[in-house]
């Protein structure tokens, strides 16, 4: 459920704003606070979405508030919509702390909704935004972004990672240095499950499963993955 953060001072905007949100949809939680220090302490302790903020709130400007939340690397980027009741200070805003858009006092739900719908929009698509991680060899450094990565095998103290992508199509690095659970732990990502005692396999490729075989089909590839016995409940759910 995607987090969205009120900071507005004044009740009833903030009831207005959170019936227009509740009628776009019910599966956004909207947390409203009244003061600049309470949304900082919201947004480093929470994953927001969206922020809303109030340019003339009574303890804090609203622009130096969503300077403080662009100085934290996970908001530096995140959409955030200000509104007033005083015209004007959109050129600062947009220049300042580069915010998505400006809604002045008193504002229509359909100007609303039209603002909000695009920030969430933006959102949601940083949200999915290519995630990589970095492996560091003796001499080099290799980037990979994780969706890439089609399957990882052990040899000896060796790991071959294979990736399949639009642009640079099948390729297969050796590394060293790592361990199948070392790789998995720093890619964190629950796509990534281990089918064998030397294999990884992200679940985004996989094209079919043969259950009688024991064997897993990836798009694109003509190797199969053997599925050991202990490992075959990440799979179909069996122990």
């Amino acid at each position: 459920m995607s987090k969205v953060l009120l900071v507005e001072d004044n009740t009833s905007t903030v009831k207005k704003i959170v019936r227009y949100i509740d009628n776009i949809s019910a599966d956004l939680e909207v947390h409203s606070v009244s003061e600049a220090g309470e949304a900082l302490q919201y947004a480093k302790a929470n994953d927001v979405s969206l922020f809303i903020l109030d340019i003339q709130l009574e303890d804090y400007k609203g622009t130096s508030l969503a300077k403080q939340l662009r100085e934290l690397p996970e908001y530096k980027y995140t959409p955030i919509i200000f509104e007033t009741a005083l015209a004007g200070e959109e050129l600062s805003a947009y220049r300042d702390v580069k915010c998505y858009s400006f809604l002045v006092k008193p504002f229509s739900e359909e100007e609303f909704v039209t603002a909000f719908r695009d920030a969430l929009g933006l959102s949601k698509q940083m949200s999915q935004q290519a995630k990589t991680i970095q492996i560091e060899q003796k001499q080099f450094i290799l980037e990979y972004v994780t969706q890439d990565i089609a399957y990882i095998e052990a040899f000896g103290k060796k790991l071959v990672i294979h990736t399949s992508s639009r642009l640079s199509g099948i390729k297969e690095d050796t590394i060293s240095g790592y361990t199948l659970s070392g790789l998995l732990a720093l890619l964190d990502d629950p796509a990534f499950v281990q089918c064998h005692k030397s294999y990884v396999v992200n679940k985004s490729h996989i094209e079919k499963i043969d259950k009688s075989e024991r064997k897993i089909f990836l798009k694109g590839f003509t190797d199969t993955i053997p599925i050991g016995n202990k490992y075959q409940a990440e799979l179909w759910g069996k122990t």
